[in-house]
């Protein structure tokens, strides 16, 4: 049964030309997406446009069942070409709705000459899906087999490592889902995390399974590819080996984590600013980090997204 509809206001100001997390690399990445060849073609209306801030108000609220193409859309930007069965995996956090949130756009009055959907639009989700009881559906299991293939570039010792904590029946593991559009600022996540910490608890005290021992999160990263490293006109460089976590909050898990690995999905198209990388200019190597994250660090890392990125 679904749970009472929740809707709390999350944030506001969206710049609509690219992510307001703030940092350098951010910055940078956005300005690299509207210069070039193609920027010159902008017309002066459109570049004002773009220079706009828009008064965006998001709230969170239980997944329903019309949600389920937006939450599915939101997974497919971290498995892309895997042969998961992200279907299944949407249809498991709508069932489970009263642990976790859909991000939607506050109800606006609907314009007369307006034919938009958008306020029926999914721009984030987070829920926790415990790994270790639902390890006979077919998309855990495809989950598992699509991370330990990707495991198999990591040394033997952190295989076993891994493989152990998938698989150990022992130990309550959950996958944390963490997803968002890219322009979607990281202020949302504190207020997200602080509501699905508050629900699992709920659920714990009903007897149900949101203990967990460890949490499974695979982050979208990118690292700037080596030939790109010096911008004509820009004095800052981003090394070859330097990870960008494209949820920022997300870096700070990984700082925690007692085992995390990264692959490359530069074969895939990738989505970036609302689509995908530039074909023309793709100047950024698409990566994912896995990692494994003590159940009993959500706390103190909720009070760090805080206090980094404020929000409440």
């Amino acid at each position: 049964m679904s749970a009472p509809s929740k809707k709390r206001a999350l944030a506001e100001d969206k710049n609509v030309s690219g992510n307001e997390a703030e940092g350098d690399d951010e910055e940078d990445m956005e300005d690299d997406f509207w210069s070039g060849d193609d920027g010159d073609d902008l017309d002066e209306e459109e570049k004002q446009f773009i220079n706009q801030e828009v008064q965006v108000e998001f709230e969170a609220r239980n997944a329903e069942d019309s949600d389920f193409h937006g939450i599915r859309q939101l997974l497919q930007q971290v498995y892309l070409k895997a042969n998961i069965n992200l279907s299944e995996l949407a249809d498991m956090i709508i069932a489970q709705n009263y642990v976790g949130s859909v991000i939607k756009q506050v109800d606006v009055p609907e314009e007369d000459d307006s034919d938009s959907d958008d306020g029926d639009d999914v721009f984030g989700v987070i829920s926790a899906i415990n790994l270790t009881e639902k390890k006979d559906a077919e998309s855990v299991r495809q989950l598992h087999s699509y991370l330990l293939g990707k495991c198999q570039a990591c040394e033997q010792k952190q295989q076993q490592y891994f493989k152990a904590l998938l698989e150990d029946p022992n130990k309550q593991v959950g996958y944390l889902v963490n997803e968002r559009l890219i322009n979607i600022p990281p202020q949302i996540a504190t207020p997200m995390f602080q509501s699905l910490k508050k629900e699992m608890e709920r659920a714990v005290k009903k007897k149900m399974k949101y203990s967990f021992d460890y949490f499974l999160m695979v982050a979208k990263t990118y690292k700037t590819k080596p030939s790109n490293q010096k911008k004509k006109g820009k004095n800052k460089t981003q090394t070859p080996d330097e990870i960008t976590f494209l949820n920022p909050e997300e870096e700070l898990f990984s700082e925690e984590s007692v085992l995390s690995f990264d692959y490359s999905v530069a074969s895939e198209r990738d989505g970036v600013v609302g689509g995908q990388w530039d074909d023309e200019e793709e100047e950024f190597e698409p990566f994912r980090r896995v990692m494994f994250i003590p159940g009993d660090k959500l706390d103190s890392l909720i009070i760090k997204v805080q206090q980094t990125f404020g929000g409440s």
